[in-house]
């Protein structure tokens, strides 16, 4: 068999596609280099400048804002208090009308009761007769309706002893609460003041620095021409004439 026959019988091969390349993934490798080339370039953020200003009034503006806190705690303390006090002073006159009424009831409660007990006592040991017998029951239950009255005036009194205490010790607490309102409103002022203060003086930096970045015209030289000397040397002359001639 010839060589051409043999060319022939052998199988065709199919020629191989030719590999492509990957233009997706060369993107994508080459976005990232050029980020990574921008970062480097990129020069880092710069330091803040330290102000030491407006931390003075970040620390004022704190210390306000704690004092208006206590301030705020103070009136809290205030209000009830003064809503008691309204009370007990109403509550005083009250009994203290009440009181008026049962002042003719004011006899001695030990004595009223001594009395109490020897009437029953006699009634209890001694025989009497109907009458006189009657006679001192209805003399007991006089001196208990008396007793009756004059313990009611008593604890009346004692309630007005508690109520004049607690009047007292409520109006001690609003004084002192008052006085520390005082000094804190008082420290709150120092402290606005303060903070003016501060504002201003910022302010009057910010406009300076502003006046500082703004640029300056630059004077531009006086040119003076040859026919601006003449004149001047003719003005000169002629006072110079004027004079001699004089």
């Amino acid at each position: 068999m010839s060589e051409t026959e043999k060319r022939a019988a052998e199988p065709k091969q199919e020629p191989k596609p030719s590999q492509a390349p990957d233009r997706k993934a060369e993107q994508k490798t080459e976005q990232k280099h050029e980020k990574k080339e921008a970062q480097k370039t990129v020069p880092p953020p710069a330091a803040k400048a330290p102000d030491p200003k407006g931390d003075e009034i970040s620390q004022v503006n704190a210390q306000i804002e704690e004092e208006r806190k206590k301030r705020g705690e103070i009136i809290g303390n205030i209000r009830p208090s003064r809503n008691k006090l309204a009370y007990k002073i109403n509550e005083k006159a009250a009994i203290s009308r009440l009181s008026s009424i049962s002042k003719r009831n004011t006899k001695d409660i030990g004595f009223l009761r001594r009395r109490k007990e020897q009437i029953e006592f006699r009634i209890a040991t001694e025989a009497f007769t109907l009458d006189a017998e009657k006679d001192l029951i209805r003399k007991k239950n006089e001196i208990e309706k008396e007793l009756e009255e004059s313990i009611k005036s008593y604890r009346l009194r004692k309630k007005l002893e508690f109520i004049d205490k607690d009047i007292e010790e409520l109006t001690k607490r609003i004084e002192g609460y008052e006085l520390q309102l005082k000094e804190s409103e008082k420290r709150l002022d120092v402290y606005y003041d303060h903070l003016r203060k501060l504002l201003g003086d910022k302010r009057r930096e910010r406009q300076r620095g502003e006046r500082q970045q703004m640029p300056r015209k630059e004077q531009k030289p006086v040119e003076i021409s040859l026919a601006d000397i003449a004149v001047i040397k003719d003005k000169k002359s002629n006072r110079e004439d004027t004079e001699i001639g004089d």
